[in-house]
C-alpha cells in the first residue's frame, strides 16, 4: 500500500470515530444529565527523510532539515465536557438536580456472580423508588442502581413516609405518622479533576483505579461535598428539577458536516489513488 493510500485510509478511519461520537451526542441531546463528548486527533509522525545533508545549504533556516512525512491522523483523545446543563423544572419529587459542574451523585451497582459491588458517579437525577423487603422504598436511578447517602448506605425512606422533601445540602425529611422526620442525607461527591473519570455507559462515570495503579482507591479522587456543616460554593441540590443535556445542537451538527466532507474527501482520495495504481499497474505490464 502507498504513503497516499495509508494517509487517506487513516483519515477515514479518523473521521469515522468523530461521526460517531457526534451521533452518540446528537441521540443523547435530550437524556437527563448527559455530558457532551468530543474527539482530538494528533498527525502520525512516523518517518523522517533527510533531502540534503548540508546544513550551509539552508542557511536561516527555522524548522529542522530535511522532511518528515506523516502517515495521516490517529485518536488522541476523548474528552468530555462538563459544562452544567439547562435546568428543566418538573413535578416529581423525586426528580434532583444537581448544581456544580464537579458535583455528582455517586451510585452503587450490586455485584452478581460473585463479583463486588460498583461504585459509578452520575449527573442524572432523575431517581424513582421501589419497594424493598424490609417495608423500606428504595431511592434508584433510571437504570435500577442504588443512589447512595453521605454514610456509604443505600438511600431508603420508609413505604408510609409522606411530604417527601429533600434539601440544597441533600438531606431528606418526610411525615411519619404526622411527625416531620429528618431521613438520610444523600450523598454529593466532588471530583477535583474531572478528566480522571471514565464514561462507563449508562450515563454513568467512574475513577479507573485499576489503571491508576498502586493502592489507589476511588475515595482518593472523588470526596464527600455534604459530609460537614457547609455545601461548597455553588454545590446542593435542587428538588422538583433536572439537569438538562448539554449538548448544543447547531455546534455538532456544524462538526458534523465537517467530518462528512472530510470523510467524504479522504474516501475519494483512496479511489483515486487506486485508479493510479491500477493505471501504473498497466503501463508496468506494456
Amino acid at each position: 500500500m502507498n504513503h497516499a493510500m495509508i494517509n487517506s485510509a487513516s483519515g477515514v478511519r479518523a473521521m469515522q470515530l468523530r461521526v460517531d461520537t457526534i451521533a452518540n451526542n446528537l441521540a443523547n441531546s435530550d437524556t437527563v444529565g448527559f455530558k457532551s463528548s468530543d474527539t482530538t486527533f494528533a498527525a502520525m509522525l512516523t518517518r523522517n527523510l533527510n533531502n540534503q545533508p548540508y546544513t550551509e545549504y539552508e542557511q536561516g533556516r527555522q524548522t529542522p532539515y530535511g522532511i518528515r512525512p506523516g502517515f495521516g491522523a490517529k485518536e488522541a483523545l476523548q474528552v468530555v465536557d462538563y459544562k452544567q446543563g439547562a435546568m428543566k423544572q418538573t413535578d416529581s419529587p423525586t426528580d434532583l438536580f444537581l448544581q456544580g459542574e464537579e458535583a455528582f451523585f455517586r451510585v452503587q451497582r450490586a455485584g452478581v456472580n460473585g463479583r463486588p459491588n460498583e461504585t459509578y458517579f452520575t449527573r442524572a437525577g432523575n431517581f424513582s423508588t421501589l419497594p424493598t423487603a424490609n417495608g423500606q422504598l428504595a431511592l434508584l436511578t433510571a437504570q435500577g442502581d442504588a443512589v447512595m447517602d453521605t454514610a456509604g448506605r443505600p438511600v431508603q425512606i420508609p413505604s408510609n413516609a409522606t411530604n417527601f422533601t429533600v434539601n440544597k445540602d441533600g438531606q431528606i425529611v418526610y411525615r411519619l405518622n404526622g411527625v416531620e422526620t429528618q431521613g438520610q442525607r444523600i450523598g454529593i461527591y466532588t471530583v477535583q479533576n474531572l478528566n480522571i473519570l471514565n464514561p462507563a455507559g449508562e450515563n454513568y462515570y467512574r475513577i479507573p483505579v485499576e489503571q491508576i495503579g498502586g493502592n489507589a482507591q476511588w475515595t482518593d479522587y472523588a470526596r464527600l461535598a455534604n459530609g460537614g456543616a457547609t455545601l461548597p460554593d455553588g454545590v446542593g441540590i435542587q428538588q422538583k428539577a433536572l439537569e438538562a443535556s448539554n449538548v448544543d445542537l447547531r455546534k455538532e451538527m456544524t462538526m458534523l458536516i465537517e467530518a462528512q466532507r472530510s470523510l467524504q474527501f479522504n474516501a475519494r482520495a483512496i479511489s483515486y489513488n487506486d485508479q493510479m495504481s491500477d493505471i501504473t499497474n498497466r503501463i508496468y505490464k506494456g
